[in-house]
C-alpha cells in the first residue's frame, strides 16, 4: 500500500491503493480528529432491515438481495443514496442469483423448493435487470425437476471469429442442470440432489464445475467436473455420518485448484482440485464462504458468526461482533472492488462489515490530519484529547449538491470519541483506487469545507 496526503486548513487524507505510485492530494477539506484506545469494527445494518435475506450477489456497482417473500431488492454501490429498489418477482422467494458480469441485464433467480405442494416457478430470468422476469424452468419441470436451490453461470465472453463461445448456466436443486441457450432448454447432467452448494470455477469457466450437498441419509458430499458437467468425480465425503453437509463452495479466483468449501461446523480447503482437503476452521456454524475479489488473499466464512482469513484460508480471526452475533446468515458476500467489504444475508436485513484492512494511525494536531500505516506507538507523554468523530469516504461517490458537497454513504469509524491519536480499522483500498479519512468536531454538523466554501455532509451511514 502506499501512503498518505496530508494537507493543511481541515483538509481530507487520502488512503490510496499499491497501484499508485504517487499520493494525490485533494481539495477538499475537513477537520482532524482522532482516539486513544483501540477501534474495533462492527457488523452495521445496510438496508432491508425487517425482511428475511436469503441469497447476495454482487458486480463492481450492483448489490441485489434475494429475500423470503418479497422476491429482489438491488443498490447501487455507487448511489447508496437512493436505497434499494424492490425488482421482483412479487411475493416470490429467492434462495439463489446470479448476474452475469459482462451483461449485468441479464440476471437468474432461483426460488428454492417445491417438493411439497403445486409446483411454482423454480427459476426465473430477466434480461432487462429486473423489470420484467419470466419463467427460466419451462423444460426443467417437464423433466420433473422439484428443487431449484442456487444458479451459477458462465458471463457472456467476446466472439472468437464467427463462432460465438458457449455461455452454460447452472441450476442445483434435486440434481445440477446446465443450460447453453439461457435456460430455454436443459440437460441434467447430476442425478442426485445437491441441495445448496453450485460453484463455477472463475479460473476455467467453460469446464470446472463444483457441486455438494447431502444424499438422503443427510451424508455430505462434495463433487468436481472438470468438462462442463458431462462427466463428475466425487472429491469428498462425510462417510455416512450426518449433519456434514457441503453448504457452500467457493473456488478461487486467480489460484487454479484452490477451494474452500463450508460444511456444518466445520471448513475444509483444498489446493489440488479436491485430490485432498484439510480442515481450516471450526466452530458452530453452517458455513457459507467467499473470496475477497479485490484482495483475494483473503477469505471469508459465515453462519451462526463470521470469520475472516488474511492468508488464503489457512487462519481465521472472529469478526462476528455483538451486532451479527444474534442473527442467523444465509449467505455471505464480499464487495467486488473494495478490499475488506463483506456483506451478509441474515434474518434481519442485510449487514456490512466495513474493515479488514491494514491498521493505521491517525494522527491530529491543530488543522493537521496525519495517516501512518500501523498500530499507533505507545503513548510516552500525556497529550490533549480532542472528542470528535471520525468518517471514511468513498471518494467515488463524492458529488456537488448545489448548497453543500454531498459525501455519500460514508462509514463512521470513531463515533464521539477522543480522536488526537488512534490506531483505526478501514478498507484497504483496491489498486489505483483511494478512499477519504474526514473527523469533525463535537456538535458539528458537517465535515469541514471544500475549496469553494461548501460544507460537507453525508447523504447515508453518518456517526449518530
Amino acid at each position: 500500500m502506499k501512503a498518505i496526503a496530508t494537507t493543511r486548513r481541515r483538509r481530507l487524507v487520502v488512503w490510496l491503493g499499491a497501484a499508485l505510485s504517487t499520493v494525490i492530494p485533494l481539495s477538499t477539506s475537513g477537520l482532524a480528529a482522532v482516539v486513544v484506545a483501540e477501534f474495533t469494527n462492527e457488523w452495521r445494518p445496510f438496508g432491508l432491515q425487517g425482511l428475511i435475506v436469503r441469497s447476495l450477489e454482487a458486480t463492481t456497482d450492483r448489490l441485489c438481495a434475494g429475500t423470503q417473500g418479497q422476491g429482489v431488492f438491488c443498490l447501487d454501490l455507487l448511489a447508496p443514496h437512493g436505497g434499494w429498489k424492490e425488482l421482483g418477482p412479487a411475493g416470490t422467494t429467492i434462495t439463489g442469483i446470479w448476474i452475469d458480469r459482462y451483461e449485468p441485464q441479464v440476471m437468474f433467480a432461483a426460488s428454492g423448493s417445491h417438493l411439497i405442494g403445486p409446483i411454482e416457478v423454480l427459476l426465473y430470468r430477466t434480461g432487462d435487470g429486473g423489470a420484467t422476469w419470466e419463467p427460466a424452468d419451462l423444460d426443467l419441470r417437464r423433466q420433473g425437476a422439484q428443487a431449484i436451490d442456487v444458479v451459477d453461470g458462465v458471463p457472456t465472453l467476446p466472439i472468437l471469429g464467427p463462432i460465438p463461445i458457449p455461455f452454460p448456466v447452472y441450476a442445483a436443486g434435486d440434481g445440477v442442470w446446465r443450460s447453453d441457450d439461457r435456460g430455454f432448454s436443459w440437460q441434467k447432467v447430476l442425478p442426485f440432489p445437491i441441495e445448496v452448494s453450485l460453484e463455477v470455477s472463475p479460473t476455467d469457466l467453460l469446464r470446472t464445475v463444483w457441486a455438494g450437498g447431502e444424499t438422503f441419509i443427510f451424508s455430505g458430499f462434495t463433487v468436481v467436473s472438470h468438462d462442463g458437467g458431462a462427466t463428475w468425480q466425487q472429491v469428498w465425503d462425510s462417510n455416512a455420518i450426518g449433519d456434514n453437509q457441503t453448504a457452500d463452495i467457493a473456488a478461487h479466483p486467480v489460484l487454479d485448484g484452490t477451494v474452500l468449501t463450508g460444511h456444518e461446523g466445520f471448513v475444509l480447503k483444498t489446493t489440488d482440485f479436491g485430490q485432498t482437503f484439510y480442515e481450516v476452521l471450526a466452530a458452530p456454524a453452517r458455513f457459507f464462504l467467499d473470496w475477497d475479489r479485490a484482495n483475494p488473499s483473503r477469505a471469508y466464512a459465515a453462519g451462526s458468526g463470521a470469520f475472516f482469513s488474511s492468508d488464503l484460508g489457512e487462519h481465521w480471526v472472529d469478526i462476528t461482533g455483538n451486532v451479527l452475533g444474534p442473527r442467523t446468515i444465509a449467505r455471505v458476500q464480499a464487495d467486488v472492488e473494495r478490499l475488506g467489504v463483506v456483506y451478509a444475508a441474515t434474518v434481519d436485513g442485510v449487514y456490512r462489515h466495513y474493515g479488514g484492512g491494514v491498521p493505521m494511525c491517525m494522527v491530529a494536531t491543530g488543522d493537521e490530519l496525519q495517516l501512518a500505516p500501523g498500530v499507533c506507538p505507545p503513548i510516552l507523554a500525556p497529550i490533549a484529547e480532542l472528542p470528535g468523530d471520525a468518517i471514511v469516504v468513498d471518494l467515488d461517490q463524492i458529488r456537488s449538491a448545489g448548497d453543500h458537497i454531498d459525501l455519500g454513504e460514508v462509514e463512521c469509524l470513531i463515533d464521539d470519541g477522543g480522536i488526537t491519536f488512534v490506531t483505526i480499522d478501514t478498507p484497504d483500498p483496491a489498486p489505483g483506487k483511494a478512499i477519504g479519512i474526514l473527523a469533525r468536531a463535537p456538535g458539528a454538523t458537517d465535515y469541514g469545507t471544500s475549496s469553494d466554501g461548501l460544507p460537507r455532509i453525508p447523504s447515508q451511514g453518518d456517526c449518530p
